[in-house]
């Protein structure tokens, strides 16, 4: 079964980066609409950015295709901190930190 987790989280990897490649897309879609992208780029230099984003989003979709149900980027950050294992802090086994009392323990506040 554990191999069931890892191709979860592979998923989840190339979810966000189709998420990614879709906001992309989206912002260079509002510098269009807003007439902004002049401020930027020369027409040939950014119909060229667009065709790259695009190609990039189809690719990305090829991988991981879209998935009203599970594809929410709320939900995926939820499952990654589901799977994440917290590491113990490296400052806790220090031999200065013995005598520190939990009032001074900035950690807790």
């Amino acid at each position: 079964m554990a191999n069931s987790g890892s191709a979860e989280q592979g998923r989840s990897v190339v979810v966000r980066w189709r998420l990614l490649a879709e906001r992309r897309l989206n912002y260079l879609i509002n510098l269009y609409e807003t007439g902004r992208w002049k401020l930027y780029y020369a027409e040939p230099e950014f119909l060229k950015i667009v065709q790259e984003a695009r190609a990039a989003l189809k690719t990305w979709e090829q991988l991981a295709p879209p998935d009203p149900v599970q594809d929410k980027p709320v939900e995926v950050a939820i499952v990654q901190t589901e799977n994440a294992t917290l590491l113990p802090s490296p400052f806790s086994e220090l031999p200065s930190a013995k005598g520190i009392e939990a009032e001074d323990d900035l950690r807790k506040a």
